[in-house]
């Protein structure tokens, strides 16, 4: 005999259980080639609508594609402050002077002069 721990502790599906949960394993794997709703679009569009053209009133901010024009322009500007930076700064930046090594201590406290 079986002992009756085993039994209790591993529950048992009637056939009809079974055939219930490989239904609901079907449904869950199965991969439908409906694409998602387009939820950003229509939530921008009530936005700008309600708040009269506050937000997203801009195309670039809705539109599907990057403004690659915007990006270049703004990158090349960025590069020639840059250069202008670099060029202006450049002569500042001089030769490093040797260090004069002294041979007496420094003096911290000036020492008193002589009348």
């Amino acid at each position: 005999m079986t002992d009756p721990r085993e039994e209790a502790s591993e529950p048992r599906l009637d056939e009809a259980g079974e055939q219930d949960l490989k239904a609901v394993l079907k449904a869950a794997l199965r991969t439908d080639d409906v694409p998602p709703p387009d939820v950003l679009g229509g939530f921008q569009r009530k936005v700008r609508q309600r708040s009269r053209g506050k937000f997203y009133a801009d195309g670039w901010s809705t539109s599907r594609h990057a403004p690659v024009n915007t990006y270049l322009i703004t990158s090349l500007l960025m590069l020639a402050v840059l250069i202008v930076a670099y060029v202006l700064l450049s002569p500042l930046s001089g030769r490093p002077e040797p260090v004069r090594n002294v041979p007496e201590p420094v003096q911290l406290i000036p020492r008193p002069k002589a009348p």
